[in-house]
């Protein structure tokens, strides 16, 4: 834990979210002041600045992103698979097959939203979504923002000449490995309450992810055949 009283915080963001990001800026500082005069070794091999910096500050988004972002919703999300897992569907066609089968969708690139619609052809459902797309309330992009502020008010663009989120690949799979479990884990929690006969199958909106079974908390292979028999 580092106290706000020993750096020369300005941000506003960063004051308001200090005992969020204490432990990012101070680690950060602390990184600054043992690299004063050794940034990069002579010929450029080893660990730059840029690494050691984004290391501290990928740990710290590991550790920050369940309890930040996941969890505030944690309600919502739960009042969502209530009612989709005991919504009666008005099926367009009989089916023999009494399960229930669900796409529960994410994206979280530009914004924050999940959603859920049934994979059988049905005449009537609810809308049943948690959008952030007015961004003023995405805790999402709010933790992109405060890390970023991190960046720039400690000068860390200009020192390592890069920006942290230039290339955010490895944070965005972090953060679908943490909403994949976590939405699997509260889909199964609602399961349990309401003893219905449902499976729900995880997209990325645009499908540009891979398909994973909420049941059972892990990738679905071969989904189109398993649906294929369920729907």
């Amino acid at each position: 834990m580092y106290r706000i009283q020993d750096f020369d915080v300005k941000s506003e963001l960063l004051q308001k979210h200090w005992e969020l990001i204490n432990v990012a800026y101070g680690s950060l500082v602390k990184k600054l002041k043992e690299n004063e005069n050794d940034t990069e070794d002579e010929f450029g091999f080893g660990i730059t600045l840029f690494d050691q910096c984004y290391d501290i500050i990928f740990s710290q988004w590991r550790e920050i992103y369940p309890k930040f972002v996941l969890h505030p919703i944690r309600d919502e999300v739960l009042a969502l698979f209530l009612e989709a897992q005991t919504t009666d569907l008005k099926l367009k066609k009989p089916s023999k097959n009494t399960t229930k089968v669900y796409s529960v969708y994410y994206y979280v690139l530009q914004y924050f939203a999940i959603g859920i619609q049934p994979y059988h052809d049905y005449d009537e459902f609810p809308d049943l979504s948690l959008d952030r797309s007015d961004k003023s309330d995405d805790l999402n992009l709010l933790l992109y923002n405060i890390f970023e502020t991190i960046w720039y008010e400690l000068k860390l663009d200009d020192k390592t000449e890069e920006d942290i989120f230039d290339d955010k690949s490895e944070f965005y799979d972090l953060e679908v490995d943490f909403l994949s479990d976590f939405l699997s884990k509260c889909w199964n929690e609602t399961k349990a309450k309401t003893n219905t006969n449902v499976i729900g199958i995880l997209d990325e909106a645009t499908a540009c992810g891979i398909t994973y079974s909420l049941d059972e908390n892990k990738p679905l292979k071969d989904s189109d055949e398993i649906l294929k028999n369920l729907i």
